[in-house]
């Protein structure tokens, strides 16, 4: 599946791993850094269909080390992340960007935004998760023990993400199973797998995260649950952030948003009562697109 090279590119960095990326929508277009999910993939994008074409948009889905084509780095930090974003923009001969994190890939925006400002012409941050000191009891309990054991009894998360891989790898349950865990989230998110397309991209995109085994996921569930090594309140004033998130969030409730929008000093938020955690970027994507594009 997917087999157009552009999406399943790597560059061999400095320290000679490998960084997995794909390039989509109008390779000519505004440059735009993706940050995936938890756990996700490059093929997130796809989700989208061909609005990034038509919106003019050159988007770049990075993978982070460990996942999909990306080598797994050992202790890495989230703060070394803007350092393989730089190599990359490097390597494509792009100066300035925009940079955009949905759900887990909120602290990797917000990461860049804090370590590599000069770089971006702004930052999105969609339905982004917090530092760990902002975790709520509105937020689903699956996520929140997720983040309990990944901070107080690390060395249980790789069994846990094994599991997850086995479910997602057998073709008789991945389906299912992807149904199983949206079944514990809003109905706006629900709807979504109603389409048979969405609920293919939706699997294929969490096998591939798997690509090389449970050790990527592992460590990123771990990095979410330690500090950032920054605060958002130290994101330059001189950079633009943007904030979406949903009402009916109960993957990162709004509670949690709301405190990220309000910490960085130049945020501005857009808040959706009648949305969820993936339901508010499917509506909003071209509006998305068009602040950050004409920013």
């Amino acid at each position: 599946m997917y087999e157009d090279k552009k999406l399943n590119q790597t560059l061999e960095l400095k320290d000679g791993r490998k960084l997995g990326f794909a390039e989509f929508g109008d390779l000519n277009g505004k440059p735009f850094f993706h940050f995936h999910g938890h756990p996700g993939s490059r093929y997130e994008i796809l989700l989208h269909g061909d609005k990034p074409t038509k919106l003019g948009l050159h988007v770049i889905a990075v993978e982070r080390p460990g996942i999909g084509l990306s080598d797994f780095k050992p202790r890495r930090k989230l703060l070394d992340w803007p350092d393989d974003i730089i190599e990359l923009a490097d390597h494509l001969g792009i100066d300035k960007f925009v940079v955009e994190g949905i759900s887990g890939g909120g602290p990797y925006a917000a990461a860049c935004a804090y370590k590599i400002p000069q770089r971006i012409e702004c930052c999105a941050i969609v339905g982004g998760m917090g530092p760990i000191n902002m975790r709520k009891k509105d937020m689903m309990r699956s996520n929140r023990v997720g983040l309990f054991i990944a901070r107080w009894f690390p060395f249980l998360v790789k069994s846990m993400v094994k599991k997850t891989m086995n479910e997602i790898n057998d073709p008789e349950k991945s389906k299912d199973f992807m149904l199983k865990i949206f079944e514990k989230m809003a109905e706006p998110d629900r709807v979504l797998l109603q389409d048979p397309k969405i609920l293919d991209i939706f699997v294929t995109e969490f096998k591939e995260a798997f690509r090389s085994g449970p050790n990527g996921v592992t460590y990123e569930e771990k990095i979410y649950a330690k500090p950032w090594g920054f605060k958002l309140s130290d994101i330059s004033p001189e950079l633009q952030v943007y904030l979406w998130h949903g009402g009916l969030d109960v993957n990162v409730p709004i509670s949690i948003g709301r405190k990220v929008c309000e910490l960085i000093p130049n945020c501005k938020g857009f808040f959706f009562p009648d949305e969820a955690h993936l339901s508010v970027i499917f509506k909003n994507f071209e509006k998305m697109a068009e602040t950050l594009k004409n920013h």
